[in-house]
């Protein structure tokens, strides 16, 4: 079995080498292992691609430069997935670091699963000045299936991020590649992740956390307006995937009918319960998945072909 580690990058130079030196340690320290290194330019205009090609000469592991020159996360994710030789693919983003025993953890999980699975697994703080978000940190391992009706009880997103997702070549093959209108570089800045999260809970294969398999999260937000900027983009890509599923899987939006009771709330108590350090609310919550729906909407409107 060979394994394939993809990683994204566009305009960090400041930080894809400490992020490929880590992925290096966590393949070498799994040593003997047939694996190979992905590496995607999403169309850097820095320095990002002399410093890609001094790292891949000296790397003792096989590395695949890729160029997708038009912006978009998804977009370079789908350059790799075309170009990948692996059976088993990791995913990571240009401003994690893995943990030396990444590959070994992830290498264990895999080797027990006896279907196919989404995994995903711990998520630090990788500086401890930066705001504490886009991190997940629980303890125990969790599961949902389709079969459990997962989606009617739970958020399928809050513990799984695109930064740490892990899956068999065979559920890629199964689901396709990723959505190209969504995600950082288009007009919704996110959502592409959980997209794939809830294409694989419709297609029967497991979504799974695991509390090792950790990655730490450089994500360099610092201040107040850095950690709100971030979360309008968030909640725009979910607003947007909430249109998405809507009418194909309406459980996927309950979400949305729990940050409704929770800003109501918040109106009556003049309380914020959200992320009251950043004065993100769960009103604010609403406020931008509302324009993320409307926003896929009206993308979707200007798509269609218009009739003679």
């Amino acid at each position: 079995m060979k394994l394939s580690i993809i990683v994204c990058t566009r305009n960090r130079a400041y930080a894809i080498p400490a992020c490929l030196n880590s992925i290096q340690a966590a393949i070498l320290n799994a040593a003997p292992l047939d694996a190979e290194i992905v590496v995607v330019d999403n169309g850097s205009t820095d320095d990002t691609p002399a410093i890609l090609t001094a790292w891949e000469s000296a790397c003792p592991i096989p590395v695949q430069l890729l160029s997708e020159p038009k912006a978009g996360l998804s977009r370079a994710r789908n350059a790799a997935l075309r170009a990948v030789r692996g059976d088993l693919l990791a995913f990571t983003d240009d401003d994690c670091r893995m943990n030396k025993e990444y590959v070994n953890d992830l290498l264990r999980h895999d080797a027990a699963d006896t279907g196919l699975v989404l995994r995903g697994g711990r998520i630090e703080l990788g500086d401890p000045t930066d705001l504490p978000l886009t991190i997940y940190t629980a303890p125990t391992l969790r599961r949902w299936h389709r079969q459990m009706n997962s989606a009617r009880h739970e958020n399928l997103a809050n513990a799984l991020a695109g930064c740490n997702m892990t899956m068999r070549r065979a559920l890629v093959e199964r689901l396709g590649h990723f959505n190209e209108d969504l995600g950082p570089g288009t007009p919704i800045d996110g959502g592409e992740d959980t997209d794939y999260f809830y294409r694989a809970y419709l297609a029967n294969a497991t979504l799974e956390y695991v509390p090792d398999m950790t990655v730490f999260h450089h994500h360099g937000r610092k201040t107040s307006a850095d950690g709100k900027r971030l979360m309008i983009g968030y909640m725009i890509g979910t607003g947007a995937i909430y249109a998405r599923y809507l009418l194909k899987h309406p459980n996927f939006c309950r979400p949305f009918y729990w940050d409704c009771k929770n800003a109501l709330t918040e109106i009556i108590t003049g309380t914020n319960t959200c992320l009251p350090d950043i004065g993100f609310s769960h009103r604010d919550k609403v406020v931008h998945c509302v324009r993320g729906a409307a926003r896929y909407f009206l993308m979707r409107k200007q798509d269609k072909p218009k009739s003679c």
